[in-house]
C-alpha cells in the first residue's frame, strides 16, 4: 500500500431533515471560493456564505430525498464538487378523522382481501395467496360472489382497480399486472418493475405502491410517468399498501397496522388518518396476517367500506372531513 486516502468530502448538512421552505446551513471543511449550489439540477441564490459555511435556502413543494450539489474553487483555484443529498419531511401533523359506523355487512372470511374498488353500484375484490388469488364482484349487502375468476396457482394477487370498462389486477412479486374486461375475460398482461401492492387510479392514470414509501404513477398500457415520495410529520411512511382515490387524495393501508393515510398527490404529505382499532373483528384466524386491507368508496352513498384479509365482516363508514378540501392540480 502506498498509504494514500481518498479526498475526504468537503461539504456536510449541519441538520439531518428539513422542511420544504426550510434554509439549510452547509458547513465546509476547508475554504472554497465561488460557492454555488444547485438542487435537482436547479440553481439556488445563496442567502449568505463565507470561506467555511452556506446557507441554502430550499424552496421545494414535495417530500422526499433531494440530490443538492456544493461546489467551488480550492485554494489552488481547483474545481470540487460534493452531492449531499437532503431529506424533506413534512411539515404538516395528520389530523385525526373521525368516522361513525353506518353497516356491517357479511364477507366471505375465505378471502385474504388484497382489493376492493367500485365501480358504479358494482363492488369488486381482489384476492391473495398463492392458489387462492382471483377477482370478484361481490354483493355487498350480503356478500354472495356474484361472479369470479381465480389466477393461475403461481400468482400471489395484490390490489385491482377498474378503468375505462377495464379491471386491473396486481402480482406480488411476479412481476405481471393482468387487464381483464368487466365479464373476467382476460385482455392483456403488463410487466411491471417493482413489487405489487396497492393499486387504484386517477382519471387516466394508474397509482400504484410496493410497499415501501412511494407511489408509481402510470398510463394504463403501464407506461411509467413518474413517482412520489411519502411522508408525514415524522418521517417516511413506509408499507403503504391498498388504496383508494378519493377527492384529490389517495388513501393508503399501512401494513400490518390498523392505520389509514390521507396522502396529498402534489407534495406527497400525509395530512389525516384514521384510526380503525375498534373495527378489527375478534378471534381472527391469523391475527399476524389478517390484518386491515381493503378501501373502497361508494361515490353515490359518500361512504367508505373497509374490510380486511380473511375477515368476516365488510364496514360502511361515514367518514368526516373526507371530503373537506381538494387540492386540485395534476397528479404529477
Amino acid at each position: 500500500m502506498d498509504g494514500s486516502r481518498p479526498d475526504l468530502p468537503v461539504a456536510s448538512i449541519a441538520e439531518p431533515y428539513h422542511t420544504g421552505n426550510d434554509t439549510v446551513t452547509i458547513r465546509l471543511s476547508k475554504p472554497l471560493e465561488q460557492l454555488r449550489a444547485t438542487l435537482e439540477g436547479r440553481n439556488i441564490q445563496l442567502l449568505q456564505t463565507d470561506s467555511t459555511r452556506m446557507l441554502v435556502p430550499l424552496h421545494v413543494d414535495k417530500v422526499g430525498l433531494y440530490p443538492l450539489v456544493i461546489s467551488g474553487l480550492d485554494s489552488r483555484k481547483a474545481p470540487i464538487s460534493d452531492t449531499l443529498f437532503v431529506e424533506i419531511r413534512s411539515d404538516i401533523k395528520p389530523r385525526r378523522m373521525q368516522y361513525r359506523l353506518l353497516n356491517t355487512f357479511p364477507h366471505a372470511a375465505t378471502s385474504f382481501t388484497q382489493g376492493l374498488e367500485f365501480s358504479g353500484d358494482a363492488l369488486f375484490e381482489g384476492t391473495g395467496l398463492n392458489g387462492k388469488s382471483g377477482i370478484m364482484r361481490v354483493e355487498p349487502v350480503t356478500g354472495r360472489i356474484l361472479q369470479s375468476k381465480d389466477l393461475p396457482d403461481e400468482y400471489f394477487g395484490e390490489g385491482i382497480t377498474v378503468i375505462n370498462d377495464k379491471i386491473y389486477q396486481l402480482t406480488w412479486k411476479s412481476g405481471k399486472c393482468f387487464r381483464y374486461t368487466l365479464d373476467f375475460e382476460p385482455d392483456k398482461t403488463f410487466s411491471i418493475y417493482t413489487q405489487g401492492w396497492g393499486l387504484t387510479h386517477k382519471d387516466s392514470t394508474l397509482i400504484v405502491s410496493d410497499g415501501s414509501n412511494r407511489l408509481y404513477f402510470y398510463t394504463p398500457e403501464f407506461e411509467p410517468k413518474g413517482d412520489l415520495a411519502v411522508y408525514d410529520d415524522n418521517g417516511p411512511v413506509s408499507k403503504l399498501n391498498e388504496l383508494e382515490y378519493v377527492n384529490g387524495f389517495v388513501l393508503a393501508n399501512v401494513w400490518e397496522t390498523n392505520r389509514i393515510v390521507q396522502i396529498n398527490l402534489q407534495s406527497g404529505k400525509v395530512v389525516a388518518d384514521l384510526h380503525l382499532d375498534r373495527l378489527v373483528p375478534a378471534n381472527l384466524g391469523n391475527p399476524q396476517s389478517d390484518v386491515l386491507n381493503g378501501i373502497a368508496y361508494n361515490k353515490k352513498e359518500r361512504a367508505l367500506y373497509i374490510t380486511g384479509k380473511n375477515w368476516p365482516v365488510l364496514y360502511q363508514l361515514k367518514v368526516s372531513d373526507l371530503l373537506k378540501s381538494n387540492p386540485g392540480g395534476p397528479v404529477l
